[in-house]
C-alpha cells in the first residue's frame, strides 16, 4: 500500500465499521514488512497511525551485496532470486531470514508475528530436506524460544495449505507453541475476499486435536 492510499484505507473501515455498529467490530490493522532498523513495525510512522494491531512479517532479506531481495512468493521467482542475487547460497538466505526475524521481534512495535517459518516452502523446495538437517532447526528453535520470552500472538497462516499441504508455522512447531501458553490466531491471508476462509476450519481441527492430546 502507498502511504498516499492510508487515509482513504483508513477512512473506508471507519465508514464499513459504522454500517455494521452493533453486528460486527472491525479492526484497522496493517501487515507491515520488516526491512531492518530503516523501515519496519518499530518505525515511528505506523505507532502514529493509530492502528489496532499490526503484524510483523518478513518477506525481504538483504542478499550478499546489501540489497534488499523478495524472498517470498511463487517458487521460479525465487529460484530465479537465487541464481541473480544470492549466488545460489540456500544456506545464506535462511540464516539470513532468521536473523531479519530475529531482529524484528526484537525491535518489537507489533503485536502479531506473521508467518515466522515462511522460508521453509521455498528452501524445501529449492534444497529437499533441508528442514531436517540440524542447522535449519537449531535456527527454528532458537527462534521460538525468542517467541516464547515476546509475549506476541503468533499467526498460523492457513493460505498455502490446499496448494500446498502447508501452513505457517509448520505444523510440527504448534505444540509447542500451544504448550507454552503462545496465543495463536488463524488467518488465512488470501488477498482476496472469496477466500477468506481457506483451510480456517482445517487449521482448528488440527488446534482441537493438539488440545484434545492427538498430536
Amino acid at each position: 500500500m502507498a502511504a498516499t492510499d492510508v487515509p482513504a484505507y483508513k477512512a473506508e473501515l471507519l465508514r464499513v465499521a459504522q454500517l455494521l455498529q452493533g453486528r460486527c467490530r472491525l479492526y484497522c490493522g496493517m501487515e507491515i514488512d520488516y526491512l531492518g532498523s530503516q523501515w519496519g513495525p518499530a518505525t515511528q510512522y505506523f505507532a502514529d497511525l493509530g492502528l489496532d494491531y499490526s503484524i510483523g512479517s518478513v518477506h525481504f532479506i538483504p542478499a550478499q551485496g546489501g540489497e534488499y531481495v523478495d524472498i517470498d512468493g511463487h517458487f521460479d521467482n525465487f529460484s530465479r532470486r537465487m541464481d541473480k542475487h544470492f549466488h545460489r547460497d540456500i544456506r545464506y538466505v535462511v540464516e539470513t531470514y532468521y536473523e531479519q526475524s530475529q531482529r524484528m521481534l526484537s525491535d518489537g512495535g507489533f503485536e502479531i508475528l506473521g508467518h515466522f517459518d515462511k522460508i521453509g516452502q521455498n528452501a524445501s523446495m529449492y534444497h529437499p530436506g533441508i528442514e531436517q538437517e540440524g542447522w535449519y532447526a537449531d535456527l527454528v528453535d532458537g527462534y521460538i524460544d525468542q517467541i516464547l520470552k515476546s509475549g506476541v500472538v503468533v499467526e498460523i497462516n492457513t493460505k498455502a495449505y490446499s496448494e500446498h499441504h502447508r501452513f505457517f508455522p509448520h505444523i510440527r512447531y504448534w505444540k509447542t507453541l500451544k504448550d507454552a501458553g503462545v496465543p495463536l490466531m488463524v488467518n488465512s491471508d488470501v488477498h482476496y475476499a472469496d477466500r477468506v476462509e481457506a483451510s480456517r476450519f482445517e487449521a482448528f481441527e488440527i488446534l482441537n486435536s493438539i488440545n484434545d492430546g492427538a498430536r
